[in-house]
C-alpha cells in the first residue's frame, strides 16, 4: 500500500476516531495483499455513530448521516470529504461505520505505511463484514484473498456457510471460478516482478 492521500486520510481519521477504529473495506483489502483501486476511505468504529461525529466535528472535520445497505438491513453511516496535502486541497471522500460486527481491538492489524499509522481489522473481521455487505465486488474480495493466503481459504467458507447454504454455495463457486484464479495469478506475477525490481534497483544502490 502506496502512502498517498488515501493512506494521509486514513491515519488522520483513525487518529481521531482513536483506537476504537480500524480501516476496513478496499484499503483493508489492500492491505491483507490484493491491492486494488479504491475511491473512498472506510473507517469502522467500535462505538457509538453519534460520538464519532462528534469527535470529526471537533477536528474540524464535517459529516453526515446517510442509510446503507447490506445483506442483513439498513444500517446508518457518517459520509464527509477530508482534505490532505500540504494546503490541504487533495479531497478524500470517507465512510465511518458503526460496528456492522465486532470490532476486536486485541485483533486488529498495525502497520506503519511511510511513517504513517494505520490499523486494519483482521481477516476474519474483514470476511465478515464483506459477506455481510454481500455484493459481487466482496465476494470476489475474499476469493482473491483466500487463494492469496490459502490459509485463510477453509475460514472464508466457515463464515459463508454460517450465512446460510446459498451463500455457501456462492462463496464455494467464486473459490473455484476460473475468472478468479486467473486474477490470482496475475497478483501473484505483479508482485514477483515487483520484488525483483526493488532487489535490482538495491543492489544499484549499493554498488561504489
Amino acid at each position: 500500500m502506496a502512502a498517498g492521500k488515501f493512506v494521509k486520510a486514513a491515519a488522520t481519521l483513525l487518529r481521531i476516531l482513536g483506537d476504537d477504529s480500524a480501516l476496513v473495506g478496499g484499503m483493508a483489502v489492500n492491505a491483507h495483499g490484493f491491492v486494488r483501486a479504491t475511491r473512498d476511505v472506510d473507517v469502522m468504529i467500535g462505538g457509538a455513530l453519534a460520538e464519532a461525529r462528534r469527535q470529526l466535528d471537533a477536528a474540524g472535520v464535517k459529516a453526515r448521516l446517510f442509510k446503507e445497505q447490506s445483506l442483513d438491513g439498513d444500517f446508518t453511516c457518517l459520509k464527509g470529504v477530508l482534505g490532505v496535502g500540504p494546503d490541504g486541497d487533495e479531497p478524500v471522500a470517507f465512510d465511518v461505520l458503526p460496528p456492522l460486527v465486532p470490532l476486536v481491538r486485541e485483533k486488529l492489524v498495525a502497520l506503519d505505511v511511510g511513517g504513517l499509522q494505520l490499523r486494519v481489522v483482521d481477516p476474519e473481521t474483514l470476511f465478515r463484514l464483506k459477506l455481510k455487505a454481500g455484493s459481487p465486488r466482496d465476494l470476489y474480495d475474499i476469493a482473491i484473498l483466500a487463494h492469496l493466503h490459502p490459509e485463510w481459504a477453509e475460514l472464508a467458507l466457515a463464515l459463508a456457510a454460517g450465512r446460510g447454504a446459498r451463500q455457501a454455495e456462492r462463496m464455494a463457486t467464486l473459490i473455484r471460478d476460473p475468472h478468479v484464479l486467473r486474477q490470482v495469478e496475475e497478483v501473484r506475477r505483479q508482485d514477483q516482478a515487483l520484488r525483483a525490481f526493488e532487489l535490482r534497483a538495491s543492489r544499484r544502490r549499493r554498488r561504489p
